[in-house]
């Protein structure tokens, strides 16, 4: 436990210690006034060990009880303390709107916590920030209407002085910056299907900003591009969200495809949808004709042998349908389901939005009575983000739209706007790629699960392919190519376009 100088210095008095300075500790001690918290976990809680760790936790949260003591600069209990702490966990996210406070009665309060998102060695702090529940609008009403009640309102009140910067200790709002930390917890680092799945109404990581190794599963790379690599977990179990992309800014160098990985390491980030990790690390282990496993870093790699290595360790691609792509063709994992009340009782889900508000946020045809569907059009395609993909019966664009009429190098997509009238149109077709895009970005449109022959082919869906990234130079030259036909299409999928309400975009890296 950590405690502060005074308190140390007071403890070191009581001993007759020579070296605290007297005058420092005759200060008056404030009824009420902490030096520290103390927190002691329950018997029951599960605490896991460096060699042991818990589960990862996500879908299931952690919990703790936890007893919490405020205590004075001469250790005893502040029993005129009174006051909201926050409660933070680190690594982790505390489950529930307004779960991160916890009001003291006479020093001392009893919380039972649940979070999730967590790994390694976490540690629990209470901290005494100097707020006052009724002073920002915890009057159990939604006084702003963003649907914060009873807990405390960030935004309530805005403009009004703050008090817990006045310094009068009779308003029992001064923030002392007391603090507490709790012994460690041990949590299991996390696999990359961890890093690419959350529970909560979104495809965010849950690990943004954080600094992430993962180091268990089998992991192979299954493609390079011109800035970085794709990275799968062949023994990530089903569901997908097995795959990852690391952006190494240039190319990668000597790695191969099929190269088997003892470990990835980087900070956990999302750009244009994309779950990857930015400033990546990694160590690879190279495998002899003879299976003899010979880490290039000179690190032990103590990894299973696959039955297969190279390019065959490189897993089949997953193939797909155009209903997917239209965004409600797949299945929305179960941890994404949050109940609500009926006969109009609104139930808070984990992540603090309310039924209502999820309800309102997602198209009526989408919406269902007693769950919350947290946009559907995401998830039909979102477990293979960065994952190998296929697609049968594919045709390159028969139409390329210039779309910019006045050569301004942009779309003007304002209501009525013959440009985003022709983007529009053109979007609607299956076999027509916006030559802006194919120009600007080496994007062109595939139609997928094509009938037909001889040039006039009906397809169910569109799929955009881009090829500069991987293929060098100019790519695969889409136009002179209009109308081939292949059997199937095959690459590593990314996200355009995030859906929200709308169905998502993606492209196929081939």
């Amino acid at each position: 436990m950590r405690r502060s100088a005074a308190a140390l210095c007071a403890l070191a008095l009581g001993l007759a210690a020579p070296g605290c300075v007297s005058d420092e500790a005759a200060d008056e001690v404030l009824p009420g006034t902490i030096a520290w918290f103390d927190i002691a976990f329950s018997n029951d809680t599960l605490r896991g060990e460096p060699d042991s760790p818990l589960d990862f936790p996500s879908a299931v949260p952690a919990r703790a009880t936890m007893k919490l003591v405020a205590r004075d600069a001469y250790g005893q209990v502040a029993r005129g303390y009174e006051g909201v702490a926050r409660i933070t966990v680190e690594p982790g996210e505390i489950v529930g709107q307004g779960n991160d406070r916890v009001k003291f009665v006479m020093g001392e309060a009893t919380v039972n916590l649940a979070w999730r998102f967590s790994f390694d060695e976490v540690h629990i702090w209470v901290e005494d920030v100097g707020e006052d529940p009724l002073f920002d609008c915890a009057d159990g009403q939604d006084d702003d209407g963003d649907g914060v009640a009873d807990v405390r309102d960030p935004d309530c009140g805005d403009g009004a002085p703050d008090r817990a910067d006045t310094g009068d200790p009779a308003d029992g709002t001064r923030a002392t910056q007391a603090t507490g930390i709790s012994d460690p917890l041990y949590f299991s680092r996390p696999r990359i299907r961890d890093v690419q799945f959350s529970p909560r109404c979104t495809t965010d990581t849950p690990l943004g900003g954080k600094n992430v190794l993962v180091e268990t599963g089998t992991l192979v790379v299954t493609g390079t591009t011109q800035s970085g690599m794709y990275v799968t977990d062949l023994t990530g179990g089903e569901g997908g969200y097995n795959s990852l992309y690391l952006f190494t800014f240039s190319n990668p160098g000597d790695v191969r495809r099929g190269d088997r990985l003892c470990s990835i390491q980087g900070n956990a980030a999302e750009f244009i949808a994309n779950t990857q990790l930015n400033f990546p690390s990694f160590v690879n282990a190279d495998f002899d004709r003879n299976g003899v496993i010979e880490p290039r870093d000179l690190v032990p790699c103590d990894l299973p042998m696959p039955e297969l290595i190279g390019p065959d360790a490189v897993p089949p691609p997953v193939m797909l349908t155009a209903a997917a792509l239209e965004g409600t063709g797949g299945e929305v994992p179960p941890d994404f389901y949050r109940p609500c009340g009926l006969d109009g009782e609104d139930l808070d889900i984990q992540d603090g939005t309310s039924c209502s508000q999820a309800r309102a946020s997602i198209p009526s045809e989408l919406r269902r009575e007693s769950v919350i569907d947290c946009a559907r059009d995401n998830f039909a395609l979102e477990p293979y983000e960065h994952a190998l993909v296929g697609f049968s019966d594919a045709v390159i664009s028969t139409r390329f739209e210039r779309c910019d009429m006045n050569g301004d190098g942009s779309i003007d997509r304002s209501r009525g706007n013959p440009e985003g009238v022709c983007e529009e149109d053109c979007s609607d077709d299956p076999l027509c790629t916006v030559l802006l895009n194919l120009e600007q970005f080496g994007q062109f449109s595939v139609g997928v699960d094509c009938q037909g022959a001889d040039g006039n082919y009906q397809c169910a869906g569109k799929i955009f392919v881009a090829t500069r990234d991987t293929l060098g130079g100019t790519g695969y030259d889409a136009m002179a190519s209009a109308g081939t036909f292949y059997g199937s299409i095959v690459g590593h999928l990314r996200q355009l376009q995030p859906g929200a309400g709308v169905p998502s975009s993606w492209v196929v890296e081939p």
